[in-house]
């Protein structure tokens, strides 16, 4: 008698493990949209509704490369990705965020705008790229403009301006980040998590996210980074018409004094570049 084996290659095994999931480590709910990179490069993805990612977002990850889960309102969690298989949990570990003290005048507040509120302009930003296969490339990327405020100062809502799209079911995470000294977004000055959801019926326009619940302070910084990382989305258009392109553009124009931030996942390097977005925020800042 003669015995046969059959080798199985190792992604055969990989697919029948139970589907990675983050949780939160105190109460062990899922953390919804938590999101996933591998430290310096555009690799990575977002966690579903119920903290469930691909791991095969993270296939071309280097066994030393450090693949890091974060959200806003918890300390990241880092982990080797040779050794990820080894966790099919990820616990995020809760952690207050809290702003230095700000002194307001008794004076009272001034309310203005920061930002980019035209539509008109020579260029775009799309969050959709020709090396894109599938809307399930996107997750991650994060576009954004960098403002000056008065320290002190409160963002009380948000507007940016989609204009042409052929995606549905989309779903974004808006972070309001420091700066580091080469003027790429840092530290996160969110307590808690912001995400909206852009109805599928919406027509293009501006959409407004209402931030005064969050009570969002700048605390001492004088020039924040406001930007929009990209949860959920799927393409809306015919698959039929194989030529016609995926689109979600945000006007913007050339600009020789503000400046757009930009990278391709949660933990790749940021990019800059002297663009202006079409977003705008709504300040209330303490008189002098």
């Amino acid at each position: 008698m003669i015995a046969y084996l059959l080798f199985l290659p190792l992604s055969s095994f990989f697919f029948q493990a139970p589907t990675p999931a983050i949780i939160n480590a105190d109460t062990n709910a899922a953390v919804p949209y938590a999101s996933v990179g591998v430290k310096g490069k555009p690799i990575g993805t977002v966690a579903d509704a119920q903290g469930h990612f691909n791991p095969q977002q993270l296939a071309a990850a280097a066994a030393n490369d450090t693949v890091v889960f974060s959200c806003v309102g918890y300390r990241p969690y880092k982990v080797l990705a040779a050794e990820l298989t080894r966790h099919v949990t990820i616990k995020l570990t809760p952690q207050a965020q809290t702003l230095g003290e700000v002194h307001v005048r008794a004076n009272g507040w001034k309310r203005h705008r920061l930002g980019r509120d035209g539509i008109w302009g020579f260029t775009y930003y799309n969050f959709h790229l020709s090396t894109d296969k599938s809307p399930a490339s996107i997750p991650g990327r994060e576009v954004g403009t960098i403002l000056h405020v008065k320290p002190g100062s409160y963002l009380e809502d948000a507007h940016v301006y989609f204009g042409t799209r052929n995606y549905k079911n989309l779903r974004f995470r808006l972070n309001v980040r420091t700066l580091d000294a080469e003027d790429h977004p840092a530290a996160s000055l969110l307590t808690q998590d912001i995400q909206f959801a852009v109805p599928d019926n919406a027509p293009k326009g501006w959409q407004h996210i209402n931030l005064q619940p969050y009570l969002v302070c700048v605390g001492d910084n004088k020039r924040v980074a406001v930007t929009l990382e990209w949860l959920d989305g799927l393409e809306a258009r015919d698959r039929a018409d194989k030529n016609q392109w995926n689109v979600l553009l945000i006007p913007a124009a050339l600009s020789a004094t503000h400046r757009m931030v930009f990278r391709d996942k949660s933990e790749d390097q940021w990019h800059v570049q002297p663009v202006n977005l079409s977003l705008y925020v709504t300040v209330a800042s303490p008189r002098d």
